[in-house]
């Protein structure tokens, strides 16, 4: 996560596997440092301007390089959910109330 306001500036690669301490991007002059070990899964581009806090790469420490290239569990089933949704209804959307 971004610690200051600042453009973003990535220092790894997408599929790369990095140590807990590393420096793997910077955000203006300030370095955004690898919390776990793991193989980056996930990075903004550079160029994009953050704020504090703000999410800029993901780190997944079960290190397979497959999972970089496919759709996570979680956003899975959250496309799921939302076919289940649809097609429940089929396409059309309930009204509630009076």
């Amino acid at each position: 996560r971004a610690s200051v306001t600042g453009v973003f500036r990535g220092l790894v690669d997408i599929g790369e596997m990095v140590r807990a301490g590393q420096t793997v991007a910077m955000v203006g002059s300030q370095p955004v440092q690898a919390t776990i070990d793991g193989l980056v899964r996930g990075l903004l581009a550079d160029g994009l301007t953050v704020v504090p806090n703000f999410k800029v790469g993901d780190i997944d420490p079960r290190g397979c390089r497959e999972y970089c290239f496919t759709v996570s569990d979680k956003a899975r089933a959250i496309g799921g959910g939302v076919l289940e949704a649809i097609v429940g209804t089929g396409g059309r959307r309930r009204v509630t109330g009076n």
